[in-house]
This record gives C-alpha cells, structure tokens and sequence, in this order.
C-alpha cells in the first residue's frame, strides 16, 4: 500500500472544493492539501518510514505559509501556490527526501509547494475555465504548518484507511 505525508491547511475550504469538486480526480478520497511526500510503496516498512519522518520533524518549527496566486504544473495540474513560507516547504519536502527516502527524490522535477486545485492532462480545454474559476474565487489563505498527517492508501479502491499525525513542536 502506498505511504503519502500531506498538510491539511487549517482554513476554510469551502471555495477550494467548489474548485476541486468538479476538476480534482482525488476530491473524494482527501481534503484540500500540501503533499510533503508524494505517495511511495510500502517498500521502506511503516515502522523505517515513521521513525524517518519523526526524526527529521524532531528538528522542525511550525511556520506560517500564504496560499495565493496560480501556477500550472508540468504535467497539467492547477496549482493554488504557497507564497510566503515556500522555503520553509521545500526545505521540509528536502529534508524529508533524505535517509531512506533519498532514491524515492524526483530530481528532475523541482518541488513547487502547493494545493492541487484540478488535474488537466486528459482534458487540457478545461484548465483556462477552471483557472478563470479559480481566479474569480480570489483565494487567499494563511495559516501555520503545525502538524503533518502520514496517509496509508489501499491501491484497490484508493481510499485512506490510515492516517497518523504528527505535531511540529512550537
């Protein structure tokens, strides 16, 4: 089964899943999020995976972010951005891309923090409408990275069954 690491900002997502709810294949299986760790198989060992993350997090801070502004991604995704505390992210996303998970690293594909608003590969027409939406929508939200929530993901029907949090400490 595969593992994902995911910040649930802490905001109201009430305009996010007007987006998502018609152009996010995954608008059913998982609430607006930053994923921190893309979705790897269970390879590694739950028990190597945890102690890795509670390692790394052990050296982390929360730390505000912004989430405003649009990107689109290589492989056709709309991006809601993260502004202010980028850095932060992708220094975590890196840090977290060490040890154990090192060969799992997308090295040719630089890490761009971010809420997936719609997914456009198959259907590229859509993407102006669905970033017109967005930008309509004027999405703009603050909050504090505080806790990450490490995700089990059935690969039959893909759905959550298990989810364990951790606390960045203050």
């Amino acid at each position: 089964m595969p593992y994902a690491l995911v910040y649930y900002p802490n905001i109201n997502t009430q305009q996010i899943n007007k987006i998502r709810q018609k152009y996010d294949p995954q608008f059913y299986l998982i609430e607006p999020h930053i994923t921190l760790i893309f979705p790897l198989l269970g390879f590694i060992g739950e028990d190597r995976l945890t102690i890795h993350i509670k390692n790394i997090l052990s050296a982390w801070k929360i730390f505000p972010i912004h989430l405003q502004g649009f990107q689109k991604s290589w492989d056709e995704y709309l991006f809601l951005t993260v502004q202010e505390g980028k850095e932060n992210a992708i220094k975590l996303h890196n840090d977290l891309y060490t040890g154990i998970l090192a060969e799992y690293c997308r090295e040719n594909t630089a890490f761009v923090p971010h809420l997936t608003l719609g997914v456009f590969s198959k259907n590229r027409v859509q993407y102006l409408q669905a970033l017109e939406e967005a930008q309509q929508l004027d999405l703009d939200y603050c909050c504090m990275v505080e806790k990450l929530n490490l995700l089990k993901i059935t690969d039959v029907n893909r759905q959550i069954v298990w989810n364990q949090e951790y606390i960045l400490p203050s």
